[in-house]
């Protein structure tokens, strides 16, 4: 019965094979390395991978222009044997093994190079010693420079944690020029594959919304939406990274009148500059803040939007108008960044930058449109609540009649800031704050009693907010 039952599971998984197998060394193929094969393949889908081991390796010695699947495999085969393995030399042997299999997969299977030695820096970054650091990195930048967008979130993850390592451990040999370089070439691959995923959603969506779209097009949102959020992660783990290392006072080094002249038409630069510049760090108050105050940035900023009117261009100009408070160009432009940015993300910030200068200008139902605006293209960001609950807030004494319904904003404000903490821990800190700063401005119980109102009942704030609270004197 056993033999039974490996024989027709040998056949499945040669039949198996031969139909997915598009190249024509299979044909070529000895019937050791096609028995080998489908040995290894069916321990391998039912991840045995130790018992896989020996046939894979004797495919991956003896077919090795067979199938591209050797290549592909055997990653995962070999590492589980790397782990298990005890003798020091021994593993070395096997770590040596791994790498060769991506050299043998570009020689044989080439159409790839790039991705694959990109694979093998990711390999490399978890078995070589710290002495080999500058190998490994090297080995990440060829990867890049061979195919400069087309790689996994954790490889531009891991490239950039080996680039703040290199700085750390020699700042001399690896200046900050080469960190933000690489830090501009890594962040330009990720705008790049964002927002080839985003063109591609908003086609599958447009077919969705016209109910044309079949269960292939279902499936493939999902998986572009998974893949966009893995690179939303590491584009902010990047950013978070680099805000610590690109201080004011460190891109004044590099941002300044001199260098300004020698590359004031390179497009390129210009737009590197804008982005490091205008780069937001968190404080210790929870607040946002970057250089755009250097009196450098304005230069760049007009300069990059009179050769190339972009997102970033158009970012730039409005960050610094409102900083000098001309909120009419600020809205305008954050309005335009908007419209040219291709990231629902990024779009979804410019709306919820124009909507804060709407209401520093005063235009609150301008402003609370702009926050829903945010708010629908990024509902996990907490952000655009925290801005459409300051709306309200400012509201105070516009809705109205009496006392009791001017003030009664503010219950529409908390409501958006709890759910704000709710979605989004990191802005938890800053609503909590603003909750506790609006409970002391809620109505009197006493007087709201006088106009009918008590602990429980529901009011429908009129006007443009059109929002209904839970009247509760308990958060006071």
């Amino acid at each position: 019965m056993k033999a039974g039952r490996f024989f027709l599971t040998f056949v499945v998984a040669l039949a198996f094979f031969q139909r997915s197998t598009a190249q024509g060394g299979f044909q070529n193929a000895s019937e050791d390395c096609k028995n080998n094969y489908s040995i290894f393949f069916e321990l391998y889908k039912t991840k045995n991978y130790a018992e896989a081991f020996e046939g894979w390796k004797y495919t991956f010695d003896n077919c090795k222009e067979m199938t591209k699947n050797i290549y592909i495999y055997g990653p995962t085969i070999v590492k589980a044997k790397i782990d298990a393995e005890k003798d020091p030399n021994k593993k070395r042997k096997l770590i040596q093994l791994l790498y060769s299999i991506y050299d043998a997969r570009n020689q044989y299977f080439p159409e790839k190079e790039g991705y694959v030695i990109g694979l093998k820096a990711m390999d490399m970054m978890v078995y070589e010693p710290q002495s080999e650091m500058e190998t490994v990195f090297n080995t990440f930048q060829k990867a890049l420079e061979m195919e400069p967008a087309e790689h996994s979130a954790a490889f531009f993850n891991n490239y950039f944690i080996m680039v703040v390592r290199m700085y750390q451990a020699d700042s001399k040999q690896f200046d900050l020029n080469r960190v933000f370089e690489t830090f501009n070439l890594i962040s330009e691959a990720l705008e790049i594959n964002n927002n080839n995923y985003n063109r591609q959603i908003e086609e599958i969506q447009a077919r969705i919304d016209a109910n044309q779209a079949n269960d292939k097009d279902l499936k493939t949102k999902e998986r572009l939406e998974k893949e966009l959020e893995n690179y939303t992660k590491v584009e902010t783990n990047i950013e978070l990274q680099i805000a610590k290392i690109a201080t004011c006072d460190r891109l004044t080094a590099l941002y300044n009148d001199q260098t300004f002249e020698a590359h004031k038409e390179d497009i390129n630069w210009l737009r590197r500059a804008a982005k490091l510049l205008q780069k937001e760090r968190e404080t210790e108050d929870g607040e946002k803040e970057s250089c755009i105050t250097m009196p450098i940035f304005l230069k760049i900023a007009n300069a990059l939007n009179n050769l190339e009117p972009s997102a970033t261009s158009s970012r730039s100009v409005a960050k610094i108008a409102l900083y000098n408070k001309d909120y009419n160009l600020a809205i305008e432009s954050f309005k335009k960044a908007a419209e040219l940015e291709a990231d629902p993300v990024k779009r979804a910030d410019d709306w919820r930058r124009a909507g804060e200068a709407m209401l520093l200008k005063g235009q609150l139902e301008n402003a609370k449109l702009a926050a829903l605006k945010s708010i629908q293209l990024n509902p996990r960001s907490g952000e655009g609540h925290i801005l459409l609950a300051k709306v309200y807030a400012a509201a105070e004494g516009i809705c109205g009649n009496n006392v009791f319904e001017k003030k009664a904003v503010y219950w529409a404000a908390i409501d958006k800031l709890k759910t704000a903490v709710s979605i989004d821990p990191s802005v938890a800190n800053k609503a909590k704050k603003l909750i506790a700063e609006y409970s002391k401005r809620l109505p009197d119980k006493a007087i709201s009693f006088q106009f009918n109102w008590k602990q429980g009942d529901k009011y429908t704030i009129g006007c443009w907010i059109n929002e209904t609270v839970l009247v509760d004197f308990d958060l006071k």
